[in-house]
């Protein structure tokens, strides 16, 4: 009697070492434990908006998950730089960080050939509904980021892009012939087909060169006239609205993802939409900040005739197409992807 109850005993506790290991290591091997520890890699300082999202983002996590992840986050590059930012996403060196898959040297087809599709648009709500109703109809634009790794926890636009002048006004697209502008990638073609000459340069290095007129001008968004203290060295703002779409630049490692307890995976998948639009609220916030400093300071906000612009825009049309025809090449719905993005906000803005 007392071998079968010493058995008893042993298949007792076997049974509650397992049921033990199972609480704290998960149905998929880890995560399950009463805290979930992760970690953040954050490309911008702590006070940039897009950080500050970020940091109300982590806050409503961790609420709604009531104590069970916790968040450690590591600002300005401190995990990794913005040029491997995806891959390193990807390997893991973080759990969930900022990223762009712009800088892979494989992958995000859609993400680097998208940057202006959405030009002539100023409205980010309309931006951010039609890349929805797109993202629905070609689901090729989402699998991308899984298919390398990374799971999507925010989609969001940065605010439009206009042409920032140190001297010389522009009241015509002809007068941007001869012209040296900070641009980058399609940008840069866009200098190019309006005449003038693409410089890649960090926006780090663009102040001085605009502040001795080494650079005619700088594409850039009108939150930059503070941000990077633009309105210091530039006299002429020209509105231009190249719209980017919206990107998803803020991720989930998958295998990290993966890990998760299919409840609190719900909890990040139900504020996807929320963080997304945080982030543009305070960054789109910047705008009006930048337009107010830039005109104590006398810069001039100027604009094109409908003639004038309608010309700019058909040279970035033009970059766009040659972009999405690329896609097209590779078996992707690029040129499909672009009719039905300005088919959209031909529909939905009324114009």
């Amino acid at each position: 009697m007392e071998r079968i109850f010493n058995r008893l005993i042993m298949v007792v506790m076997g049974i509650w070492v397992v049921l033990g290991l199972a609480f704290f290591t998960g149905v998929n091997g880890v995560y399950a434990a009463d805290t979930i520890e992760l970690t953040y890699a954050g490309l911008w300082p702590p006070t940039h908006p897009m950080s500050v999202a970020t940091k109300l983002w982590i806050e409503k996590i961790e609420k709604e998950t009531q104590g069970r992840v916790k968040i450690k986050s590591f600002w300005a590059g401190a995990l990794y730089r913005p040029k491997g930012s995806a891959m390193e996403l990807a390997k893991g060196v973080a759990d969930i960080g900022d990223f762009s898959g712009a800088y892979a040297p494989m992958g995000y087809e859609f993400e680097k050939s998208m940057r202006m599709v959405f030009w002539g648009v100023n409205d980010r709500k309309l931006a951010r509904k039609v890349y929805h109703d797109v993202m629905a109809k070609y689901p090729q634009l989402t699998e991308e980021f899984t298919s390398a790794g990374i799971k999507v926890m925010a989609y969001a636009s940065i605010p439009p892009y206009q042409l920032l002048l140190s001297k010389k006004q522009v009241n015509t697209t002809e007068d941007i012939k001869g012209m040296t502008i900070k641009a980058s990638g399609d940008l840069a073609k866009v200098a190019i087909g309006l005449g003038g000459e693409g410089i890649v340069m960090p926006m780090s290095e663009s102040y001085t060169a605009l502040q001795k007129t080494t650079i005619d001008g700088v594409f850039a968004p009108y939150e930059t006239l503070k941000s990077f203290r633009f309105a210091e060295v530039v006299k002429y703002a020209l509105k231009l609205d190249i719209a980017s779409a919206p990107a998803g630049h803020w991720g989930f490692c998958l295998k990290s993802w993966n890990k998760l307890p299919a409840d609190i995976q719900k909890v990040f998948e139900d504020n996807v939409e929320w963080f997304g639009q945080k982030i543009e609220e305070l960054v789109f916030a910047g705008e009006e900040i930048g337009i107010e400093l830039a005109k104590k300071s006398n810069v001039a906000f100027i604009s094109l005739s409908s003639a004038e612009l309608d010309k700019v825009y058909t040279v970035v049309n033009d970059t766009v197409l040659s972009q999405m025809a690329k896609l097209d090449e590779k078996g992707l719905p690029g040129t499909d992807v672009y009719n039905e993005i300005r088919r959209q906000i031909k529909e939905q803005s009324g114009k």
